[in-house]
């Protein structure tokens, strides 16, 4: 068993969400306690929300189009041999006036048995899934649905207030043919609730219009990260943009705005109502969430069986990230131990912050993802492994620099690595991303297997020099690439390397 975490359960389980717009499948792998890895990603649009007639009740084609998708989708869990199959639906069943009819016809069609969640339900789901992937201080999720809209306030990282509005991207988008009548009236909607909160710290959107809206800009501003998970964007940027689209012809959003086909009638109404939240709140930044209901819902199935290794999502993320490498766990685990302990007696003196050294101690555990691909290119392959793997808990700076941290071998390849990322991570901070580069690296060569026997590090700076003592029986370890790292430490750190016994 690798130390640190519970054998790998290996089992597979389906969720199936039947959102107003389209019907999503993921496939996910149970790792262990509060650990999963999604493998596989499906999508249907049946467009539910517009497939009811006047009195309620789902159409047959809007049915037929439901349960089209729901066999496909359960032939795929089955392939897969998932077990469980979780089917929870939203708006997009929650107010039809046929709505047993509608889940008892499911189940004798499909097998698959529905639960149709509240709106409370809905946006507690949500804002899980987000709570769960950034750390929260306090503002507002909006999670905006096909048929409905799900606003959470929080403070502290803590649920205050949720609601569900009954109006959504499909549902809006031909009642009002212009979208500034159509912002104005969602603001007019959301001006009377008190309960939101003014000037926040945090507006985040999540939902596949907050999603498209992130790909969308990445492409126009060929973003080089590109990743939707915790891109940020402002308000005035949102604004613009939406003007400039919303006049746009459905062919000129696909080929221009790099809309994708099923979302080029119903993302100006999607992003008209996020943009009316954030300037009903005078919001200046929205963050998107790549998380979201179905996250979400694996959160509430995984349960609370076992107390995360961290307080800290980003380090939690990456153990879950490194779970999946061949690279052994406990080795990243006593790896991220030593740059924790070698980090916190130089932190003071070279001006780190706390969560600087936790961004070094998350590049620690992923250090060696990269070997699996190849073992002579690892740095290349952790990098850009890094850059792509489905972290939490940092922002797009964060992200790039602990790739940047991960991969470090030399001056020379970070420069080479960051080139591309340069307008994400600046030039001024590339001098302290090096600096946290050396200490892993000097973190590795006091740590198996590049050193064994090791029980104790003594670490003493005074003067200029930084002395470290190992303590242990039988000690072997690399003194000729502790005198190469001497010269990095003196360049970066200010600092002359002493350890007696190997060098001087």
């Amino acid at each position: 068993m690798r130390q640190g975490v519970p054998p790998i359960d290996e089992s597979l389980l389906a969720i199936i969400d039947i959102g107003s717009n389209s019907v999503r499948l993921m496939v996910v792998r149970r790792l262990g306690p509060n650990l999963a890895a999604i493998i596989d990603e499906q999508k249907a649009t049946p467009r539910l929300a517009l497939a009811k007639d006047a009195d309620g009740f789902l159409t047959l084609d809007g049915f037929s189009r439901l349960v089209q998708a729901l066999q496909y989708f359960r032939d795929v869990a089955q392939a897969y041999h998932a077990d469980p199959v979780i089917v929870r639906a939203t708006a997009s069943l929650r107010n039809l006036a046929n709505q047993q009819q509608v889940l008892q016809e499911i189940l004798r069609q499909t097998g698959l048995s529905v639960t149709v969640l509240s709106g409370e339900e809905e946006a507690q789901i949500g804002f899980r899934a987000v709570q769960a992937s950034i750390s929260l201080t306090q503002g507002w999720t909006m999670d905006v649905g096909g048929g409905s809209t799900e606003i959470v306030t929080f403070t502290n990282g803590e649920l205050v207030h949720q609601q569900s509005f009954p109006f959504g991207a499909v549902s809006l988008s031909s009642r009002f043919p212009v979208y500034k009548d159509m912002q104005e009236w969602v603001a007019q909607q959301l001006s009377g609730a008190k309960w939101l909160p003014r000037i926040p710290s945090q507006g985040i959107a999540l939902g596949g219009s907050a999603r498209v809206l992130a790909r969308a800009l990445q492409e126009e501003l060929d973003y080089p990260l590109k990743q939707i998970h915790h891109f940020s964007v402002s308000t005035s940027v949102i604004d613009a943009w939406l003007a400039h689209v919303a006049p746009m012809t459905p062919e000129q959003r696909r080929k221009i705005a790099h809309i994708p086909k099923d979302r080029m009638d119903i993302i100006v109404p999607g992003v008209a109502i996020i943009l009316a939240l954030l300037q009903v709140t005078q919001t200046e930044q929205l963050i998107v969430s790549g998380f979201g209901l179905r996250n979400g819902l694996l959160l509430d199935y995984l349960g609370p069986e076992q107390t995360p290794e961290f307080s800290s999502i980003a380090l939690n993320s990456a153990m879950a990230v490194a779970i999946r490498s061949e690279w052994p766990l406990d080795l990243a685990m006593q790896l991220q131990q030593q740059v924790a302990e070698l980090g916190r007696a130089v932190q003071t003196f070279l001006g780190w912050s706390p969560r600087f050294l936790e961004l070094a101690r998350t590049a620690a555990i992923l250090r060696y993802t990269g070997r699996s691909i190849n073992m002579y290119h690892w740095d290349q392959h952790t990098f850009y492994y890094v850059l792509s793997a489905p972290l939490a808990g940092l922002s797009h700076q964060e992200w790039v620099q602990v790739a940047l941290i991960a991969s470090y071998r030399s001056v020379k390849r970070l420069q080479k690595f960051w080139s591309p990322y340069s307008s994400i991570v600046s030039r001024q901070d590339l001098a302290a991303v090096r600096q946290l580069g050396v200490l892993l690296r000097l973190a590795e060569l006091f740590s198996p297997p590049l050193m064994t026997g090791v029980e104790r590090l003594n670490i003493q700076h005074a003067g200029g020099q930084l002395t470290i003592t190992v303590s242990g029986t039988g000690i072997s370890g690399p003194s000729k690439d502790l005198a190469d790292l001497a010269k990095e430490i003196k360049k970066s750190w200010q600092l002359k390397l002493v350890v007696p016994g190997l060098i001087s």
